[in-house]
């Protein structure tokens, strides 16, 4: 799906949910449905700004948290403190594992895994809306780096 396809379904949803549409709001969504990393609201917030100073940090919060809330970003808790975010309308689902070294996040699909997730549902007789697998451990790079100061 396109950037402006996946944006005019944000829209609607925004207007539909009693949100105004404001040019602050429409720059902040293309931002991030034009982002293919993971992004702090800060990133986000910095990269509006280059278009538009006037983009007011709390529009960028409010904005991500009803994004978030909707399901078009899915937030990443890193493990650090930090909240990163990255934009999911129309893309595969994977899971994450985050370095709690360096910060550095991984996706990766693994299909025994979501098998296994159907069926733990199906014997408690839970239907999956949706879910998210996030495992924090130590990168192979970070692990070579404290194996070299040993």
């Amino acid at each position: 799906m396109k950037v402006d396809q996946e944006h005019g379904i944000v829209e609607a949803h925004l207007r539909k949910s009693g949100f105004r549409w404001t040019n602050q709001r429409s720059l902040i969504v293309r931002t991030a449905l034009s982002s293919h990393e993971h992004f702090t609201a800060e990133q986000l917030l910095d990269l509006c700004r280059r278009q538009d100073p006037k983009v007011s940090r709390a529009t960028v919060y409010r904005t991500l948290t009803v994004l978030e809330q909707a399901g078009f970003v899915e937030g990443l808790d890193t493990g650090d403190g930090g909240r990163r975010f990255e934009h999911v309308l129309g893309h595969d689902h994977h899971d994450h594992m985050v370095c709690l070294q360096c910060g550095a996040i991984f996706e990766f699909c693994d299909e025994e895994l979501e098998r296994r997730q159907e069926a733990a549902a199906k014997r408690l007789g839970f239907r999956i809306a949706r879910h998210s697998l996030r495992i924090h451990g130590t990168c192979r790079d970070c692990l070579r780096a404290q194996r070299s100061q040993a």
